[in-house]
Formats: structure tokens, sequence, C-alpha cells
């Protein structure tokens, strides 16, 4: 369920933030009282910017999803969300674009070892069915044998 993130001060009723994102942290400003707020953002692969990615507007809506623990900004003029800066593994930031490519590259690779795997293992499962199959024809011809 996805709340509308209110001041908690005593009568203060403000439901617009300033933003700002310190050390994985978006400390959040009530534009009415100037209480200060900490949400953890440290599982977001991106800087959350205190400005709209549409219209420059500083002032946003927040709210924050009750199940998984999100927190999000809709600025109170346009609507849009605040600009993102995105951080690949390396600490560098990129576009989305850019760290999307890097995402889809590190997951075909991934898939890559897994099918390489799977072809060792079939490999292995072929060497053991001619061993039996050798061996079965020894059996049976020892059987032979032996009548």
């Amino acid at each position: 369920m996805i709340r509308t993130v209110v001041c908690q001060k005593e009568g203060c009723c403000g439901n617009k933030f300033y933003i700002e994102t310190i050390d994985n942290n978006l400390q959040v400003t009530c534009k009415d009282c100037g209480s200060k707020y900490l949400f953890d953002i440290s599982y977001y692969d991106f800087i959350m910017l205190s400005s709209c990615s549409s219209c420059s507007n500083d002032m946003f809506k927040l709210f924050k999803d009750v199940e998984k623990e999100g927190i999000y900004a809709k600025c109170t003029e346009c609507g849009a969300p605040p600009e993102k800066v995105y951080v690949d593994s390396d600490g560098i930031q990129v576009s989305y674009e850019a760290k999307l490519l890097h995402d889809i590259k590190e997951l075909m690779y991934q898939v890559e070892q897994r099918v390489c795997n799977l072809e060792l293992k079939i490999e292995d499962m072929e060497r053991g069915q001619d061993v039996l199959e050798e061996s079965l024809a020894y059996i049976n011809k020892y059987i032979i044998q032996q009548r």
C-alpha cells in the first residue's frame, strides 16, 4: 500500500518537501515547518537530485510504499519525478541507458556461464552413459560365455 508522507511535527500537516540525497539517505525537509526526516534509499541504484526532471522545481510530494519500503517523489508543479543519476558497479555516474546496457551485458554473461556449465554436465553424463554401455556389454558377454 502506498501512503502520502505527511510531516510528523505536532501542529504541522505539511505534505510538501524539499529533498536531498546524503550518504544513501534521502533527507526531506518540510516546506511548512522545516522539520527534517531521513529515509534509507541505499537499495536504489540511483541518486535522487533535488530538482524536477521536467520543470526544475525543487518541491516534492513524497509517497512511501509500506510493503516494499520504497520511497517515491513527485513534483508539486507537474507531477514528474526528481532527476536521477545512476551509479554503475564501479561507482561512476552514468546515464540510465548506459546502466541498463551494462546490466543486460552482465545478465547475458551470467546466462552464458550457466549454459557452459550445463554443456559440461551433459558431456559428463554422456561419458557416464558410454561407461555404462561398455559395462553392460561386458556383463552381457560374460553371461553368454557362462551358458
